[in-house]
């Protein structure tokens, strides 16, 4: 079967490197064990602008050696950043070709699950999102209201899916929340989301709001906002109507002139609710750093939340049962 799948993969077409910034996104995958020689061999072929020869290379390797999770991870990442580098180049072609190309890299990211667990079903997830966010760009964001996937579709591991239901859950109702460029981030909160949980709930791209018209266009009609104008101007218009929420990895300058407030894990235009949601580390606490190799990414964007809002290193972060979390930065100075 995996051979099919790699044949299936060879003849996708001509490949595209990675997007800028793309590798730093990529650290906990690194660090689930040693570089094999054909990914180190890939990586460098991809540095010197050679796609194809990368892609050849890691589709070789998986047709002789079908249990290299990492070569089957690092092939996916060139398909998913291909149909990634698809909306920046100004939608070439038919929408069908980001879909075939993100149907290539979920292809090759299912046995990754398989054999690398955490990091394979992570970037299925990633897939999942892109594939919503080509839905919207199509159909507008209205048209996820019924679109729901199952869990087994969506396979995060625990500590991401606790993170994404305690991010949503920061948010206010019918709240607008900007995600940021970290995996992890962006992976939890749109798995959880893709599940229906707090379906009131706009999730909004900055970095695609800002480099693709399609997208803006169909945003702006969300926010209210005339789609000829940037998000800050956009965020203002809407702020009017409804809370805007920033996920930890976004910085609040996006829109200055707006006054953030904590709200839990995230900064929002509204003050926080009088009853806020209960969140939960127990996942967080319960894996700990050595548990999964996306609890230090959890823990990171834990502590950039603590960082905004000093009050959670005495709520959320503090100790309180027999199941210590791993040391939030923010909360030991």
């Amino acid at each position: 079967m995996r051979r099919l799948r790699c044949s299936a993969l060879i003849s996708g077409g001509t490949l595209v490197a990675f997007a800028p910034g793309a590798s730093g996104q990529q650290t906990p995958v690194e660090a689930v064990t040693n570089t094999p020689s054909t990914v180190q061999r890939a990586q460098a072929l991809l540095q010197r602008g050679q796609r194809d020869s990368a892609a050849m290379l890691l589709g070789a390797r998986v047709t002789e050696q079908p249990s290299d999770g990492r070569a089957w991870l690092f092939l996916g990442r060139i398909y998913l950043a291909d149909a990634q580098q698809w909306h920046r180049a100004g939608h070439p072609g038919e929408t069908s070709s980001a879909s075939l190309l993100l149907g290539f890299a979920g292809t090759s990211f299912e046995p990754a699950q398989e054999l690398l667990t955490d990091s394979g079903g992570v970037y299925r997830v990633v897939v999942a999102m892109e594939r919503a966010i080509l839905r919207i760009e199509t159909s507008g964001w209205d048209s996820l209201a019924l679109w729901r996937l199952p869990a087994e579709d969506l396979p995060l591991p625990p500590v991401l899916a606790e993170l994404g239901r305690n991010l949503l859950a920061s948010c206010p109702a019918n709240g607008v929340l900007l995600t940021g460029a970290s995996v992890a981030e962006a992976a939890a909160m749109w798995g959880v989301r893709l599940q229906g949980e707090r379906s009131d709930v706009v999730l909004l791209r900055p970095d695609m709001y800002q480099g693709d018209p399609r997208y803006r266009a169909r945003m702006a009609a969300v926010l209210g906002a005339d789609p000829t104008s940037d998000l800050a101007t956009a965020l203002t218009r809407a702020a009017r109507t409804r809370p805007i929420c920033l996920a930890p990895t976004v910085d609040s300058t996006i829109a200055g002139n707006l006054n953030w407030l904590p709200s839990q894990l995230l900064l929002a235009t509204t003050p926080a609710n009088a009853q806020p949601a209960a969140l939960s580390v127990f996942r967080f606490a319960r894996t700990g750093l050595t548990g999964s190799v996306w609890t230090a990414a959890a823990r990171d964007i834990y502590d950039l939340a603590a960082r905004r809002n000093r009050g959670l290193c005495r709520t959320l972060f503090a100790s309180s049962d027999d199941l210590t979390p791993p040391a939030i930065p923010a909360c030991s100075q």
